[in-house]
């Protein structure tokens, strides 16, 4: 019977060290700092001295690795700036859960319950000496009217407690809101905000900004949000 081949044969052992040259080689596909040098270092020992390398040479091949080195440093960089942005924003997110904010809107939602739980505002650019609110039921009928007197330039909101002029308890659902001013003597139509609570956040992807999801208004971006209240 034939010997079988022998694991000390000098020529498997010169194959397999072969193989484990080319694959290192293939690992190691780039350039460091360190082998730049010694490459470096390479040339200048082998040129040939009747035709020297000019120095404008080495100073560009220094130039091109500083510019590769310095944007992989920028990018190593950004990554980590990128990770510590994605953070914040989760904790900034986490405690906007449950919170107040004014937000431009013209409708919100009524919840059941008793005392005050629909509430709004404007921004009055100039004081007035007559600022009102009217909220309205889904068929566009005046069923609350809430005088506000004068007031000056600013931030100005009101409650509603889901009871009508008349006195009736209106139930539960979707009201807008209508804002006017006296201003130059004359009424002029507010743009309305609306302040709910926040349900729940997500986070921006790919450069996106948060979102927050704000019960009875729906979906609204950060940007957007006038006023954080307590």
């Amino acid at each position: 019977m034939a010997d079988g081949i022998s694991n000390t044969n000098p020529l498997i052992d010169q194959l397999g060290i072969q193989k484990k040259q080319q694959e290192d080689a293939k690992a190691k596909s780039s350039l460091g700092q360190e082998d730049f040098l010694k490459l470096m270092v390479a040339q200048l020992q082998n040129q040939n001295p009747m035709e020297p390398q000019e120095n404008g040479e080495f100073l560009g091949q220094m130039a091109q690795f500083s510019t590769v080195s310095g944007l992989q440093e920028m990018q190593q960089s950004f990554d980590s700036l990128s990770a510590s942005l994605v953070s914040n924003q989760a904790l900034q997110a986490s405690s906007m859960v449950g919170r107040y904010v004014r937000v431009p809107g013209d409708s919100s939602q009524l919840t059941a319950g008793e005392g005050e739980r629909f509430f709004g505002g404007v921004d009055l650019e100039q004081s007035t000496p007559n600022l009102k609110f009217e909220i309205l039921n889904p068929a566009g009928e005046v069923v609350k009217t809430i005088g506000k007197g004068p007031q000056t330039e600013g931030s100005v909101s009101f409650a509603w407690d889901g009871v009508s002029d008349s006195g009736e308890e209106m139930p539960p659902g979707e009201y807008l809101i209508r804002a006017s001013a006296t201003i130059n003597n004359e009424t002029t139509s507010l743009n309305a905000q609306v302040i709910a609570p926040v349900e729940s956040v997500t986070l921006g992807r790919s450069g996106e900004q948060m979102k927050l999801n704000i019960a009875g208004v729906g979906v609204r971006a950060m940007s957007e949000i006038r006023e954080i209240l307590s």
